[in-house]
């Protein structure tokens, strides 16, 4: 008889746990994902940064000449929304150094040698870091 007793318990206390977990489960099922913080391109305010292993990148002049700059030596590629006439990057180097290139396009190389992780940041001409280099 107590056999039977304790299995009888065994299995309220198993429907209870069941029972207890369902709103759990609902309220975490149902409940806000943690939102990422998204990068908007249509947001002048904020810069969009990413980091990404690159081997190289390549820009057309405005003569039309296509230039390589492989990317073992910089550390930050960063390219202006607000420029209408060509594409404007500035490039931060590892050891110092600063280039800022009017193109009429660019192009980034991920397969073409060894990669290196860079900072790719597209912003504003007022966030420029000339001459505030770091």
């Amino acid at each position: 008889m107590t056999e039977i007793r304790n299995q009888h318990l065994e299995t309220l206390m198993k429907a209870t746990l069941l029972y207890l977990s369902i709103p759990v489960a609902a309220a975490l099922a149902f409940s806000p994902a943690p939102s990422l913080q998204s990068q908007d391109p249509q947001k002048s305010a904020e810069e969009n940064i990413k980091v990404m292993p690159i081997s190289a990148l390549q820009y057309v002049t405005a003569s039309g000449e296509r230039q390589t700059v492989r990317a073992e030596n910089i550390v930050e590629i960063r390219v202006f929304e607000d420029h209408s006439d060509s594409v404007r990057i500035e490039l931060l180097y590892e050891n110092g150094d600063y280039s800022l290139i009017d193109a009429q396009s660019m192009h980034i190389m991920r397969r073409t040698g060894a990669p290196r992780d860079v900072r790719l940041v597209r912003t504003q001409r007022s966030k420029m870091r000339f001459p505030w280099l770091p």
